[in-house]
């Protein structure tokens, strides 16, 4: 047991929805391209610091990012799986630091459109530990922003890359 007087804090979780879909002005093979190039996702991953392959489609990630007034750096283990060239892949990310855990598994799909190619991503991010303590609408308004920057920021390349 444990000492008296000694509250376990309860590992607190929150778990917010993603969704939405970017019209990117530019076909599909090359919008592919651009979601499975590690340097472009490093670049545009919000408070990535270093992404390194371990193995095909296995990636390890130390990012920094503040939410509230909690800040600090996660380990992230990022795997794609289910990957359909040049359609979908499902993206499961794990992460854990100082300010708690982070959980997300999103699915990513590619759909022509004339000439372009529509975006569409859906999924869930799970938080535990001091960063669920923020509270659901803080979290999920600063997630929901970073994660439509980031397939904003992907789109804008697959736009401007030859």
């Amino acid at each position: 047991g444990s000492a008296p007087g000694c509250v376990r804090q309860p590992n607190l979780e929150r778990l917010v929805k993603l969704e939405g879909e970017v019209l990117v002005n530019s076909p599909r093979e090359k919008v592919w391209r651009i979601l499975n190039d590690r340097e472009v996702l490093k670049k545009h991953m919000p408070g990535c610091e270093s992404l390194e392959e371990t193995e095909m489609d296995k990636f390890e990630a130390v990012i920094t990012i503040g939410i509230g007034a909690i800040k600090g750096s996660y380990r992230a283990k990022i795997n794609i799986l289910n990957k359909k060239p040049p359609e979908s892949y499902t993206l499961k990310l794990e992460g854990s630091g100082k300010p708690g855990f982070v959980k997300a598994e999103g699915d990513i799909h590619l759909e022509d459109r004339g000439n372009m190619t529509l975006l569409k991503y859906s999924g869930d991010l799970q938080v535990g530990g001091l960063i669920a303590r923020v509270g659901q609408r803080i979290i999920g308004g600063i997630t929901k922003n970073m994660t439509r920057r980031f397939f904003q920021d992907l789109a804008a390349e697959a736009e401007s890359v030859e």
